[in-house]
């Protein structure tokens, strides 16, 4: 027995939201390992090398990329885990402290600074 055409056009529309799906899926995995490239080795995420600032020690040097990947992963987990109540956490403490400094900043003991004030 010949398969109908509506079974046909089934299997073609959930092979086709398969493959969009594995597409879509590779492309946020390549953007993102691009995010960790920037975050790791220059001390800046994306949004901060738009922005010209970075991640530095209290002495003024810039994240090497072990303090840069051990900061992103708490700031991921903090952001991620708590569905996103660790971004407001972060908006209110850089709002509203005395010491605007993200909760990855106070654990990682980082300062966030413009790019123009590091050292050559």
């Amino acid at each position: 027995m010949a398969a109908t055409l509506a079974r046909r056009l089934g299997a073609i529309a959930v092979d086709a939201a398969i493959l969009m799906t594995a597409l879509v899926y590779w492309y946020i995995v390549i953007a993102y390992a691009a995010w960790w490239l920037f975050a790791l080795t220059r001390g800046q995420t994306p949004g901060k090398q738009v922005f010209g600032l970075a991640a530095v020690t209290p002495d003024g040097q810039r994240f090497g990329w072990g303090q840069m990947l051990v900061r992103e992963i708490f700031k991921l987990i903090t952001w991620a885990f708590t569905l996103g109540l660790g971004i407001v956490i972060d908006i209110t403490l850089l709002v509203l402290s005395d010491e605007p400094r993200t909760v990855a900043d106070r654990v990682r003991n980082s300062t966030i600074v413009h790019t123009s004030a590091l050292r050559s």
